[in-house]
């Protein structure tokens, strides 16, 4: 189905990302032009990284700060609320209590939040950009403005591609096949399927031509075999992409877990992140099923990212981390 149109909050950042990853594209395509996309993906998502690691270095010093005061949150938690956890007095004095040990402590609960908040508009915006990659970045664009006015030079071009437009188009939108943005719209969400069956349709003085095209805009698209503005899917080699999703964020909360466990006293907490530890992977791999592959790319990267820059982390600061109070 055709990409909706980013809303007024992912939409600017959608524009704001696609000016950065066209510059970078561009940068790298003219020092190597095989998996370009792919690399300018990998390069971002690392920068992205180093500028949020203020924030994950923080986050991680509190998830361990928060392990070191769970005895205390026990003794509170059975001191208001042990006889009746009804009492909505009782759970006013522990919240309030909660807050004041939290506090004291220098520790911010909800400080993982902000770090969320940060990635996922910016993981939406590259889902959009993917998908839409004609629009943000040019040399892609080109490739498809070139598609488009081949096919349209084809004689009554718009009964032949008709019958393989229409079913990418939703009912709510209106498009106009004589239109060149209008036709690069819906050849974007054309599969291998087809292109194959649309091409099978047209003279063979076109066949070729097209095929060439389309050679140029897979070569552009494509990351060691993975098209990376189509969804994963079920199918090989897309399927390669959630897989490496999984086994990389369970390796990041593996590290994470084993970060702050060592700190950790409280045997419930550590039995809800030893159902983290594998819900999350799963749930992940699941989402990315659907979204460009180039997000899944993106995932993978920041996840082995952050799991470097943990490993680093607790090899410098372990010693100071035990000894803060």
């Amino acid at each position: 189905m055709m990409q909706k149109e980013p809303g007024i909050i992912i939409g600017p950042i959608t524009k704001l990302l696609g000016v950065v990853f066209n510059y970078v594209f561009s940068v790298i395509y003219d020092v190597v032009q095989t998996n370009a996309l792919g690399i300018s993906i990998i390069a971002i998502t690392v920068v992205v990284r180093i500028l949020i690691w203020p924030l994950s270095s923080k986050q991680i010093k509190s998830s361990i700060k928060i392990q070191k005061l769970q005895p205390q949150v026990n003794e509170l938690r059975e001191k208001y609320l042990g006889r009746d956890k009804n009492d909505v007095e009782a759970q006013k004095k522990f919240n309030v209590e909660m807050q004041k040990l939290y506090n004291d402590n220098g520790v911010n609960p909800a400080g993982g939040c902000l770090l969320a908040f940060i990635q996922l508009p910016i993981f939406m915006a590259l889902n959009q950009l993917l998908a839409c990659s004609y629009y943000y970045i040019d040399m892609i664009g080109s490739t498809y403005e070139k598609l488009a006015q081949k096919i349209m030079s084809i004689p009554n071009y718009v009964a032949v591609i008709k019958p393989f437009a229409e079913p990418k188009v939703p009912s709510n939108m209106r498009i106009d096949l004589r239109l060149l943005s209008d036709m690069q719209k819906v050849i974007n969400k054309f599969t291998f399927s087809d292109w194959n069956n649309f091409i099978s349709k047209v003279g063979p003085a076109f066949r070729q031509e097209i095929r060439n095209i389309l050679a140029k805009k897979e070569a552009l698209e494509n990351f060691f075999g993975i098209d990376l503005v189509e969804p994963c899917g079920m199918n090989w080699p897309g399927i390669v992409i959630p897989i490496l999703v999984i086994l990389v964020t369970f390796l990041s909360s593996y590290l994470m877990m084993r970060t702050t466990s060592q700190f950790q006293t409280d045997e419930v907490s550590a039995g809800q992140q030893r159902v983290f530890l594998f819900v999350m992977p799963l749930l992940m791999g699941f989402l990315t099923l659907n979204l460009s592959s180039g997000v899944g790319v993106y995932w993978i990267t920041s996840s082995v990212v952050q799991s470097l820059q943990q490993f680093f982390f607790m090899s410098k600061y372990r010693e100071k981390l035990r000894g803060e109070k």
